[in-house]
């Protein structure tokens, strides 16, 4: 595909009707391969989206994205194969991002009303999508009643001792607390988000009824547990205790509930002796990005298997949880990382797709979007470019007036069967076509060659065999046992004869 460059100061393009929010695949295109039939397995392995509302797709035309937005493009998810989104913070919050929340049982007015989200929901059901939010209870906002009522009763100002206590307090000076009146208060994060205290038993009752709101009576699917490393600042055994609390709770109200936990700090063998003890189903591996870009750069067979078998290990027999980008990577989208380098943007998500778990994709990544600037977390948030429409939304505060669409919009790539966008696609296709994909425990089958990895998955007696040429050359690979079921290609396409594999550069054969 012919790179576009559109260095657009506003953000997130929206289409003009709903109508215009899927594409149909239409040519075969990414090394002639074409789309499977699905498999689809009704549990909780799922192919991931995670939205910011804010810069997603405006449907009222005042600037901002919002559920109606986020509804109207569910077969655009759907038809990339996402089969779950996860919308970051939508309670009411008095800054861009929304993790300093104000109402833990309220939408951000900003994005629409609680009947608009049941209906996002609905809609998303209806379609075979599930929808996780943000649970941000490691800490509140300090606008929020909650701390307000507490902190004038910590300095004789009337107030309320029951909110007192949901808070962590010290009459004297202590690093990471922030002093109000005569009083310090915890804030691990900043001074706008007091942290709670975890270990009140009316506290923890609170957020029962919290979760049983957003699962009960909303039809929520689960959570992304925000911060969950430092629930607690006495040890990450207590925090892992308040994870088993919040995952015991939200199986009390739906027992499929799926649960992510954003865990950032410890090393694998820490969510492995620590975290995964809980019951949350998942947390995310913030190492796989770094190996993945590793494997691509450097044609490492070895990087890919590593990485895929210590992810898989790490998870303790629950579900992985791998991807290339997030609002938390500092280092900027997956498409900076490897020099906006278009058949590198594609081989790392190909690369990501392979791994045992759930797989979670930053809106935008799918179109190689990125900013100017990586270090600023409003870059992190740049708008969608649905089309070139100028439809614009409003773009976070202290975001770079110049994100880049080097790649073209998502009309642009629909159209071209070889972009990238048509490339995600297609791995996503493969992940529901074979569930051993996604759920199989990955074997790795000897070959003596280290631009080459070889891996077998098993689920449920039935087995797929994943065969990778890392190197920027084509290869002849030799002694495959199996079908040619399935390539993924950037360019070219994968022959077989026998037992032997015909592959071009960066590409991935799933035989059965």
């Amino acid at each position: 595909m012919k790179k576009k460059l559109m260095k657009i100061s506003a953000v997130a393009l929206c289409a003009l009707t709903a109508g215009a929010s899927a594409f149909a695949f239409t040519a075969c295109g990414n090394g002639g391969a074409k789309l499977l039939d699905e498999n689809i397995i009704d549990d909780n392995y799922d192919n991931y989206y995670q939205i910011f509302v804010r810069s997603y797709c405006d449907s009222d035309g005042n600037g901002v994205g919002d559920f109606n937005g986020v509804t109207e493009k569910l077969d655009y998810i759907r038809d990339m194969g996402y089969t779950g989104i996860w919308l970051m913070p939508i309670n009411p919050s008095p800054s861009y991002h929304g993790y300093d929340v104000t109402d833990y049982y309220d939408v951000n007015p900003d994005y629409g009303t609680l009947e608009d989200y049941d209906n996002l929901v609905k809609k998303a059901h209806e379609k075979g999508i599930k929808v996780i939010i943000d649970l941000v209870v490691n800490h509140s906002s300090d606008q929020h009643p909650w701390f307000k009522a507490g902190a004038a009763f910590q300095n004789g100002q009337g107030g309320d001792s029951k909110y007192a206590g949901y808070y962590n307090w010290s009459a004297i000076p202590q690093n990471k607390y922030t002093q109000i009146g005569n009083v310090y208060y915890e804030s691990q994060f900043d001074k706008s988000m007091p942290d709670l205290n975890l270990s009140n038993p009316v506290l923890r009752n609170e957020v029962d009824n919290i979760i049983k709101f957003w699962i009960s009576d909303r039809n929520t699917d689960g959570f992304r547990l925000d911060g969950c490393y430092y629930y607690c600042s006495t040890g990450t055994t207590d925090s892992a205790e308040f994870c088993k609390f919040i995952h015991d709770t939200a199986v009390k109200y739906n027992e499929n509930a799926y649960i992510v936990g954003e865990c950032w700090g410890p090393n694998r063998n820490v969510l492995e002796s620590t975290f995964y003890q809980s019951g949350i189903d998942s947390f995310f591996d913030f190492d796989v990005t770094n190996e993945v870009v590793k494997a691509v750069n450097n044609s490492s067979a070895s990087s890919m298997w590593n990485s895929v078998n210590k992810t898989y290990s790490a998870a303790a027999g629950n579900i992985a949880a791998p991807f290339l980008s997030n609002h938390d990577n500092g280092k900027g989208r997956i498409a900076g990382r490897v020099a906006r380098d278009e058949d590198k943007i594609k081989f790392a998500y190909g690369l990501l797709s392979m791994f045992s778990g759930n797989t979670f994709t930053y809106y935008g990544d799918e179109i190689g979007m990125t900013a100017v600037r990586t270090s600023s977390d409003p870059d992190l948030r740049i708008g969608m470019l649905w089309d070139d429409v100028a439809n614009v939304t409003t773009p976070p505060p202290g975001a770079s007036a110049n994100p880049e669409y080097l790649f073209g919009s998502v009309k642009d790539q629909s159209e071209d069967a070889n972009s990238i966008l048509n490339y995600y696609k297609l791995c996503n296709n493969a992940r529901n076509a074979f569930p051993a994909l996604m759920r199989g425990a990955p074997q790795r089958i000897a070959y003596d060659d280290s631009e080459v990895v070889i891996m077998k998955k098993t689920y449920n007696n039935t087995s797929v065999t994943v065969v990778i040429n890392t190197a920027v050359t084509d290869k002849e690979v030799g002694g495959i046992e199996g079908t040619l079921a399935q390539s993924i290609c950037i360019k070219g396409s994968i022959s077989s004869k026998g037992s032997l594999l015909k592959m071009p550069a960066r590409s991935i054969a799933i035989l059965t």
